[in-house]
């Protein structure tokens, strides 16, 4: 791990856009605790103060790099990996997808994006299996799927069904759809569905309609404490394995706060 001036780090140009609101959150956390996950970066050219040299560009942790800016540090903690590009934009889609505030669209883009790189890079994977090309050898490399889930921490069946949601939708279908009221799985699962030179116009006359009334939705049978209380466990938990590190440190900080528990102040 090194320490390096934030005048010589970069963001990569296809980064996700920055949530501001997720960096401010983090600005205090960092002011307090400092930065826990280092940064992971590679070594680039960039101009710097109006001359060419060495600088680094994130892989991992543009947030942090944000925060750390906004709250004054001179420099900040990086790991220094030599990645190549694809394999740096496959750490940085990694990042994202453990992030749980994805739109059900960015997830499916994203996860799409990683199988083609992963198959770019372990050709021998594709269509499911893992032989060589040309060949019945058996690789040890894992295909798609199982490389996937284990790297972002997500069920096999959450991953094969973004993949083919951001596979079968079109681009431009994708991008109309996404941060609007619309961008949600089912919505999604119905998309993949349509031609796909059909699929920009079929989101323009939904986004167009009025939005469906939603129903209450009434408990057959009430839970009692032991089962409302082990759901709860449940949700929590998986929060938490959803959570990337950014947001396990903001949560880890919360936590302690006089405040934190709204419930049981009265709010």
């Amino acid at each position: 791990m090194q320490e390096i001036p934030v005048s010589r780090v970069f963001q990569r140009k296809d980064a996700r856009k920055i949530d501001e609101a997720a960096v401010r959150r983090l600005v205090d956390s960092i002011g307090e605790l400092g930065i826990i996950n280092p940064l992971r970066v590679r070594p680039v050219v960039r101009m710097v103060d109006g001359v060419e040299g060495e600088a680094f560009e994130t892989i991992a942790g543009n947030h942090r790099l944000k925060a750390a800016i906004k709250a004054g540090f001179q420099t900040v903690p990086c790991i220094i990996v030599d990645d190549d590009d694809l394999r740096a934009e496959l750490a940085m889609i990694d990042e994202n997808l453990m992030r749980a505030e994805l739109t059900a669209a960015d997830r499916a883009s994203q996860t799409a994006r990683r199988k083609a790189i992963f198959e770019e890079l372990h050709p021998e994977t594709r269509h499911g299996g893992n032989y060589q090309s040309g060949q019945f050898g058996h690789t040890d490399t894992p295909a798609f799927v199982e490389a996937t889930s284990a790297a972002i921490g997500k069920a096999e069946r959450t991953v094969r069904r973004d993949a083919e949601r951001g596979e079968k939708i079109s681009e431009k279908a994708m991008e109309l759809i996404r941060g609007t009221r619309l961008d949600k799985g089912e919505e999604l699962d119905k998309l993949k569905n349509v031609a796909p030179e059909k699929q920009a116009a079929w989101v323009e006359k939904r986004l167009q309609e009025p939005p469906t009334p939603k129903k209450a939705k009434v408990a057959a049978d009430p839970l009692n404490d032991a089962m409302a209380s082990e759901r709860q466990v449940a949700r929590l938990m998986d929060a938490w394995n959803a959570a990337g590190p950014e947001a396990r440190e903001e949560f880890m900080l919360r936590i302690d706060a006089p405040v934190f528990d709204l419930a049981a102040s009265g709010r």
